[in-house]
């Protein structure tokens, strides 16, 4: 008799435990994909239609179980798209944030170029000799000079710049890592002829930038046609010094 009991306690929790799965995955069912798409021309109209017809696939499944591998895979076409973000909201709902790929930076190789976008994630890598050329507004890319490890926090550093400086590829002729002694040091060169060069560039880049931005805009018309804007670390955790030198 005891083990009956047994037998039957467990077929009880067994058959409880399906239940609740199986009552889990109804209730946590995907049946909403909201999509918002980051657009900065119709080139990639079509990769997009696709792209969203992939992830309406997600309605049905289970919320709790989806990951990135299974958001990031319905992308069509990854040299014209990428996923900028998602997120699981209980009970049924997965917004999505899908972003056209726009080229920014590009890396001298020995065959040509290495192309990569805003984000420093690799777009392509061609075989022309002459400089990249952006197919949406003509403007050359950024020209790199830094080991593939660096691109995506040169390309960070870059995003600063552009939202301090208002722009980016239209003002910015090439960024290079350099080491001096013991520093490591971004260099970036504006297409003006002035040089902004930041001391240990990875620690507190924003205020770094902020710090260029205002010693940049001090200076004469003249005066930004050369010379260099040196961005050092301040003393004992206050703000960064930046300084024009002819």
């Amino acid at each position: 008799m005891k083990y009956i009991r047994k037998v039957m306690a467990t077929g009880l929790a067994l058959i409880f435990l399906i239940a609740l799965v199986i009552g889990t995955g109804v209730i946590f069912s995907v049946r909403n994909v909201n999509v918002t798409f980051i657009s900065y021309s119709d080139a990639c109209d079509e990769a997009y239609a696709k792209t969203r017809a992939n992830l309406n696939k997600l309605k049905g499944s289970g919320l709790l179980f989806i990951n990135g591998d299974d958001v990031y895979g319905k992308v069509s076409d990854p040299q014209l798209l990428a996923i900028e973000s998602y997120e699981k909201k209980m009970p049924c709902t997965v917004n999505i944030i899908v972003r056209e790929r726009v080229e920014c930076f590009a890396v001298k190789t020995e065959a040509g170029y290495d192309v990569y976008d805003d984000a420093g994630k690799l777009i392509k890598s061609t075989a022309d000799e002459s400089a990249p050329m952006n197919a949406l507004d003509g403007c050359p890319d950024v020209i790199v000079e830094a080991t593939a490890e660096k691109i995506e926090a040169v390309a960070a550093v870059c995003g600063y710049f552009k939202d301090s400086f208002g722009g980016l590829r239209r003002i910015v002729d090439s960024v290079s890592v350099k080491k001096y002694l013991e520093l490591e040091m971004l260099v970036i060169k504006l297409r003006s002829g002035i040089t902004v060069s930041l001391s240990e560039w990875t620690v507190d880049s924003v205020r770094k930038i902020k710090a260029a931005r205002d010693e940049h805009e001090g200076l004469s018309d003249v005066q930004r046609t050369a010379g260099t804007i040196s961005v050092i670390n301040g003393r004992e955790n206050s703000a960064p010094t930046a300084k024009y030198t002819a």
